[in-house]
């Protein structure tokens, strides 16, 4: 058994401390989930009791979860998801500079999340709406309807997989009693996305602020909801270490169908390199100067072949005509 892949999330609060690892084992890959410490138990535990509720959420079967085993109370295993993440989607799309492709991908990620999940108009107010997210009542969530419930808070691009015309959501890890607006879950995902890409020039190339209001998200909105998304990180984090601790260790990270994209692109602007090159050789075989040099030479070989006297006086001869010239 090949271990691929190993995350390790210390840097949160004990109780929500994961492992999560991809083996491959007689040519299959899965996933397997560990609690990292005793108090962590409940919490993965939690993991796997949510996703009932979930799947009674669906519509349909656009939006797939993948298969959870217990194998102990510390370990947890899911079957491995083939596919390519929204977010390596969009990073492809600002890579080749294509704007349109990259609104589309949001566009029908925002679809997925209204279509493929039951809604409600208006919403349930819970415990964990005021100590998760800080919402003191459920007026201050008026207009910002549909909402997801339950809470789904880790419908972001890299947890979503694209497989032809299926969804794939293989990370639930964060999931609450009550109900979040779709919008909330649009915007974690902008937000979060462009942060790790800001490095790249993304920001230039489309500014986080042109698409949140593309999308309707207004600044004051958008205010509310990063107040929101900040008691959500302490809850995770813990309050003292919630933004300090990420920003001092935090480093821009791809997923693995990012870096193959990466790869493959890198390998093709190779072979492009190549076949222009070998087009120019080709036009230079072609052209007449090139013909007469040719044909030049195999004259002087037939007639002064290489190492005879008669080769070295006409190099001679040669070398002093180039003197002159």
């Amino acid at each position: 058994m090949d271990l691929l892949y190993a995350k390790y999330n210390r840097q949160r609060l004990p109780p929500f401390q994961i492992e999560t690892s991809i083996w491959r084992d007689r040519g299959r890959k899965f996933v397997l989930k560990k609690a990292l410490a005793p108090d962590a138990v409940e919490h993965l535990q939690r993991l796997h009791e949510q996703a009932a509720p979930i799947r009674h959420s669906l519509r349909g079967d656009r939006l797939r979860l993948p298969a959870v085993t217990v194998i102990d109370e510390h370990t947890l295993r899911f079957d491995f998801v083939e596919g390519r993440s929204l977010d390596a989607l969009l990073v492809r799309a600002f890579r080749e500079q294509d704007q349109a492709r990259f609104l589309g991908i949001i566009a029908d990620y925002l679809a997925l999340l209204n279509n493929a999940f039951t809604t409600v108009p208006a919403p349930m107010f819970t415990e964990a709406m005021r100590q998760v997210f800080g919402l003191a009542s459920p007026a201050e969530l008026d207009g910002l309807g549909p909402f997801l419930t339950p809470a789904l808070v880790d419908l972001v691009f890299e947890n979503i997989l694209v497989d032809g015309d299926r969804y794939h959501l293989i990370d639930h890890e964060w999931v609450f009693e009550g109900c979040l607006p779709v919008s909330f879950v649009l915007f974690r995902s902008l937000f979060y996305f462009y942060e790790k890409n800001k490095a790249f020039g993304l920001e230039a190339w489309m500014p986080l602020t042109v698409v949140l209001e593309r999308f309707a998200l207004a600044p004051e909105t958008v205010r509310r909801y990063r107040k929101m998304d900040e008691a959500f990180q302490a809850h995770v984090f813990g309050r003292e270490r919630c933004y300090r601790y990420k920003d001092r260790y935090a480093k821009y990270a791809h997923s693995v169908p990012s870096l193959l994209e990466t790869i493959e692109h890198q390998r093709q602007v190779v072979r492009d390199y190549h076949a222009e090159i070998e087009n120019m050789r080709q036009m230079m075989r072609n052209s007449v100067g090139w013909q007469f040099v040719q044909k030049t030479g195999r004259l002087m070989n037939t007639y002064f072949p290489p190492g005879t006297r008669r080769r070295r006086t006409l190099e001679r001869i040669l070398r002093r005509l180039q003197a002159f010239m």
